[in-house]
C-alpha cells in the first residue's frame, strides 16, 4: 500500500514553496506517486503518495533537507507533519 504524508507550514506560503521546489532541481523525485500543495487556514499545505515511507525517507535526507540549506528556507517549529499506510486504496473512475 502507498504511503501518505500531509505537512502543514503555517505562516509559510507559495512563494517559499516555489524556491525550495526550484532549488530540488529538474530531476524526478523518485517513489512520489503524487504531489499536491496548496495554502489552507494560513498554512502552506502538502500532500504527497509515496511508494514507501523509506522513499519519502530518502528525498527527504538527499534532496529536500540540503535544498533548504541551499536556500537558506527551514520549516519553522510549528510544522506539523501527519503520515499513514493508506489501508485503502482506489482509483478515480471516469
Amino acid at each position: 500500500m502507498s504511503y501518505v504524508q500531509i505537512t502543514e507550514h503555517p505562516g509559510v506560503g507559495l512563494d517559499q514553496y516555489r524556491t525550495v521546489h526550484d532549488a530540488l532541481g529538474p530531476e524526478p523525485v523518485e517513489g512520489c506517486l503524487s504531489h499536491y500543495v496548496g495554502e489552507c487556514d494560513g498554512a502552506l499545505t502538502v500532500v504527497d503518495v509515496w511508494e514507501s515511507p523509506d522513499a519519502a525517507d530518502r528525498f527527504a535526507a538527499e534532496r529536500l533537507f540540503p535544498a533548504f540549506d541551499r536556500v537558506g528556507i527551514r520549516p519553522g517549529p510549528d510544522a506539523r507533519v501527519r503520515a499513514f499506510e493508506a489501508a485503502v486504496q482506489t482509483a478515480a473512475r471516469g
